[in-house]
């Protein structure tokens, strides 16, 4: 497994418990970039897999590389590569020449839901992004006849990796830990003493960036200030950049900072501070070059049992599947409607939280991810099997 999620440890839990009949091996980015600057990958926890930390060259997606990568392979010879990064890729073409010189199989999990036409770019970009986008074209044409399958975690991907001719293209979530986010009283409960909240909680967790849309969040709660309720936001650095300086000013404009509540739970304490919540938000906003591929955070609301509102950018309506609120992304009133609707405690659409946890578990958690990406590379393992066990 060839993972730069995986320099976060949280991140190598499906891998914990994917051992039956398999060897599993990780291989991680020793340090990766950030906006907040260079940080070194998480070290290896009980129970993962062997963890093999290579130097990163570059950091784009695209055309990044591992040093010492195929040294690497050539010494452990897997039989399966499973590749986290999208096919249209550097390292995908490096992996995929080994993996046919070798007999092996190579699967890549994508992000991808923008289609990669020419005239599909040049329509949602302009003029300017064609050399990008020959670029992209022409990694396809040569990894296409390199890759056995791909992973997509949402419904444009699996569509346009089917119409572009890849051999196998499966859908699967993007899954979260059960054992991190799952409903949780005790630690709502504690926490809520802990942070002094004593009114419905709306709460956004993830980056401060401008396609996350936490200024629609703002915006939509600042006429609602005549009801009960308080804020939770990650805490970020209103100097960090000036989005950041924009989110401060517009809590200070809106007259509702002296109800933000600010938190920094690491990956392992998310859960709980989403347990301390009532209502999850995810605004996210569609940009020329992306909309939303996933949406974790509304997965691992869900998880909790929490109410999620979210926009309808990308892969996020058929992420709730009619287990949360869905509002026009960009639409400050609809979501403030959607907002004054549950504080004033009127009759919403959706199941009951243990029902949306239920729904979250069994469909979007690392249980179901781990079920698909078994099903799929299963028969490739004892295929691997029998072949080695005809050469010997």
């Amino acid at each position: 497994m060839i993972s730069h999620a995986c320099f976060t440890a949280i991140n190598r839990s499906i891998y914990r418990n994917f051992k039956e009949g398999w060897t599993v091996e990780l291989v991680v980015p020793r340090i990766l970039k950030f906006p907040s600057g260079m940080r070194t990958a998480e070290p290896p926890q009980e129970g993962d897999p062997p963890i093999h930390y290579l130097s990163m060259i570059g950091y784009n997606p695209r055309i990044y590389r591992f040093e010492g990568l195929i040294s690497l392979l050539d010494k452990k010879k897997p039989g399966i590569i499973l590749l986290d990064n999208d096919p249209i890729s550097r390292v995908a073409l490096a992996v995929g020449k080994w993996c046919r010189k070798n007999h092996s199989k190579l699967f890549c999990i994508s992000c991808e839901n923008l289609s990669l036409s020419l005239s599909d770019t040049i329509r949602r970009r302009g003029w300017t992004a064609i050399p990008a986008a020959l670029f992209k074209r022409a990694l396809l044409r040569r990894t296409k006849k390199l890759v056995n399958g791909v992973f997509t975690i949402n419904n444009d991907g699996k569509r346009i990796f089917t119409e572009e001719g890849f051999k196998r293209v499966e859908r699967m979530p993007l899954g979260f830990d059960p054992e991190y986010f799952f409903p949780d009283d005790k630690e709502r409960e504690r926490l809520r003493i802990k942070l002094g909240l004593q009114k419905t909680v709306v709460a956004y967790f993830g980056r401060i960036i401008p396609e996350k849309g936490v200024h629609i969040l703002i915006k939509a709660l600042e006429p609602l200030k005549k009801y009960e309720w308080e804020l939770m936001i990650d805490e970020f650095d209103e100097y960090a950049s000036e989005y950041n300086s924009r989110i401060n000013r517009l809590l200070i404009r809106s007259g509702i900072l002296d109800r933000v509540v600010n938190v920094h739970p690491d990956h392992f304490q998310i859960g709980g501070y989403m347990n301390a919540a009532d209502i999850v938000v995810v605004p996210s906003v569609s940009k020329p070059n992306w909309k939303e591929q996933y949406g974790r955070v509304a997965a691992e609301a869900m998880a909790c049992g929490k109410i999620v509102i979210a926009s309808d950018s990308g892969s996020l309506p058929e992420l709730l599947n009619d287990h949360g609120l869905i509002f026009k992304e960009g639409n400050i009133d609809e979501l403030s409607a959607l907002l004054r609707k549950i504080f004033t405690h009127q009759m919403i659409n959706i199941p009951e939280g243990n029902k949306i946890a239920q729904y979250a578990e069994q469909q979007l958690s690392l249980l179901k991810q781990r079920e698909i990406l078994k099903k799929v590379l299963n028969p490739q393992l004892k295929a691997n099997q029998t072949s080695t066990n005809l050469e010997q």
